[in-house]
Order: structure tokens, then sequence, then C-alpha cells
């Protein structure tokens, strides 16, 4: 899954001329990250641990250094000369990951990476390795850091012409730890359910991450029907990073039948500390759950004509049904019994009472061929007066 993140930091970048857009990659995939032609992958990845082909990610103590390599990519059909920097991480809008732009101050991982080159001139369908080290400082604190390596295109100005010169990047994500003591704690901030012009509803999941390494949650947001049963499932996997709150936006299509409905979210992690960025320790397996929020929705055009059709139907039904009843309880009180007579059969008796041989039948439970004998006593109309 390629998830694209445009900070404010970026949006405000755009203002003063130099647009961003950058991609981050958060799912495998052994393909080089890129958008438009242009991008890489680490050129390293572990067997042990597939989210390495698409995430630079170490476990490293304060004052060691990482050798690594980022292998750029040019699918384009032309010469493309491109640049290679580092920078640091940020969180984007809901708490998610993206990178901080060039100009800004590197102070955490961007400033420990070094790269062997920041520009490469590749020819189309080729690619290049560039090396680079990730030095630790000494006094690095205990935890997951996060930065970016940036494959950017080189944009050169061309003279005579304003406006935007929009350029985009690639981003790859570099997670390192630093060992110690690692806390792995997710806390729900909070949960609504807003109901928008069109008639479809916003769930918004909020969660906190109080810990010190980014944690993969599964984030599930059910939706149920007043009477119980499932209307709807959201979520997915999803990086929370550390001390950040991270909040999505899940849309809910306007219900077609309408009516009473709950909305509930859980939130399912690895709370072990040996778990990490694609580690799975499969021991502390944590679900906690935010409070289910109700909510009414007016049904659609088609449900309103069919639940009223329904209703009708019903109500014609229960109607029928009530007959019935007053019928059946009207014969059993004032029907009276009368012996047949020799020669006297079904048809006869019921023309002589003025009524339907079958509900004659029906009412003395006779069957096939309802063959009548003399001195049989049966339950006959009152004779009219």
């Amino acid at each position: 899954m390629l998830k694209l993140n445009i900070t404010k930091k970026a949006m405000r970048a755009v203002a003063f001329g130099v647009p961003v857009l950058v991609f981050v990659l958060f799912a495998c995939n052994a393909l080089a990250i890129e958008y438009g032609g242009l991008g890489g992958r680490p050129a390293h990845p572990r067997k042990d641990n597939p989210r390495t082909e698409s995430i630079f990610i170490h476990t490293a103590e304060p004052g060691a250094v990482i050798k690594e390599g980022v292998l750029v990519v040019n699918n384009k059909k032309e010469t493309k000369t491109v640049k290679v920097y580092a920078v640091d991480s940020t969180p984007s809008t809901g708490g998610a990951f993206a990178c901080e732009q060039l100009s800004q101050t590197k102070d955490d991982v961007g400033a420990w990476v070094a790269l062997k080159e920041s520009e490469v001139t590749l020819e189309p369908g080729t690619n290049k390795l560039v090396p680079f080290t990730i030095t630790i400082p000494q006094n690095a604190s205990v935890g997951e850091h996060n930065g970016c390596i940036i494959i950017q295109e080189k944009k050169e100005k061309v003279e005579g012409k304003s406006g935007v010169n929009l350029s985009f990047r690639t981003g790859l994500r570099v997670a390192i730890t630093i060992p110690g003591e690692l806390t792995r704690k997710l806390e729900v901030v909070g949960f609504t359910v807003t109901k928008r012009d069109d008639g479809s509803f916003l769930l918004h999941p909020k969660v906190k991450n109080l810990g010190n390494v980014s944690i993969d949650a599964d984030v599930q947001v059910i939706t149920r029907y007043f009477f119980g049963l499932t209307h709807f499932i959201h979520g997915g996997q999803y990086p929370i990073l550390r001390g950040e709150i991270s909040d999505w936006n899940f849309k809910l299509k306007k219900p077609f039948w309408g009516g009473w409905y709950r909305s509930s979210f859980a939130v399912e992690y690895d709370k072990n500390p040996e778990a990490g960025v694609g580690v799975k320790s499969g021991k502390e397996l944590t679900r906690i759950a935010g409070a289910s929020v109700w909510f009414f929705s007016f049904p659609t055009p088609a449900g309103l004509v069919i639940e009223i059709i329904v209703l009708l139907l019903i109500a014609f039904g229960g109607f029928l049904f009530w007959l019935s009843r007053g019928r059946k309880k009207w014969i059993e009180e004032n029907w009276v019994e009368y012996e047949v007579k020799s020669g006297e059969g079904i048809n006869a008796l019921a023309e002589r009472f003025n009524v339907s041989w079958k509900l004659l039948a029906r009412v003395n439970e006779l069957k096939p061929p309802y063959a009548l004998k003399p001195e049989e006593k049966i339950k006959v109309p009152p004779a009219e007066k």
C-alpha cells in the first residue's frame, strides 16, 4: 500500500516555491518505491524482516556506525539527474508518517545519515547503488527514531518562466531503535461519528502512542444495526508513531434502510518490547476499545419506498389475521350442533345453511371425500331468524 502524506510544513513550502509531494511506503513491496518513474528501495533487505524491502530498519547502540545503501532507480525513457539526501521525519495530519523538507534543521536521524553521493545521473531504465552510513550519537535516547532518505528529481530553473515548478520526491523511511527500556503502549483518546451533508457518516477514532517506539496497530471499526447484526467493518493496520496521536476518517455510506446504528471501535497491538517494525513477538497481543456511539440515519428514497410497502403488507396481513381470529371466535361461540339426517351431504348442508362447503368441512375437520353419516353430529351456523 503506497501512502501519500502531505504535511502542513510541505504545504507551506509550496507557498515559497519549493513544492514537494512525499511518498512513504509502509507495507512490504519488493519493487522500488517510485513516483513518475523515479524512486528507490533499500539495497540490503533482510530475509528475517520483509518490511526491510521498503524501510531501513535497524537496532543499534549509541556510538554505533551502520553501513547501508539505497538503490536509486530511473524507469523513465529519458536520462534523469536526481538528488539524494536525508531529512528528519514529521507526523502528518492525522499522526501518520511523513518527511520534513531539505531546508529544515536536522536534529534526529536526518543528521545521523551521511550519503556518499548527493546527486546521481541515471540513463533510462537503469539504477545505481548509493552507499551511506548511519552514525548513532552517544547521547541518543532510548526508543525509536525516524528519518527519511529522499530521492528527488533535480529541476533546473527556466529563465523567463514564473509560477510553481512542482517537484515530486520519494521518501524511504529510516527507523532506528536505541535499545533499553522500550515501552509499547496505546491509549484510546476518543471516537466520534459525524453526519455529512450527503447523508454519509465519518467515523473518527483517535489513538495516542504513550510509548517510545512506533506501533503497528490493527484498527477496526464495526457498525451494527440496532438489533446487533453487522452492517459494515472498516479498518486495517496502521503505524502509530511514538508520542503521537493518530486519527482516521472512515467514511460510511448512507445506510440504505436507515434507522438506528451503533459503531464500536477497537485497536489490537503487540505490547511486548521484543516486537518492532515488521517484527511480532506473538506474546502479548493487547486489545483496547473505545466507547460505542449510537446514531440515526434516515433511509434512502428507495429504501423508504420498500419499507413503506413492507409495512403496508405487514399491516394488511395483520388485519387479515385479526379478521380470521374474530371469525374463528364467532364460530366457536355461535355455531350450533346439528345431527345429520339420512341422504344429507356436505354440499346440500352448505346450501341449506348459506355457508361455504369448504368452511363447513374446515370447522368440522372433515377429510376428503367429506362423506357424512346419518346421526353424525356436526357444527353448523345458527338458523336465521
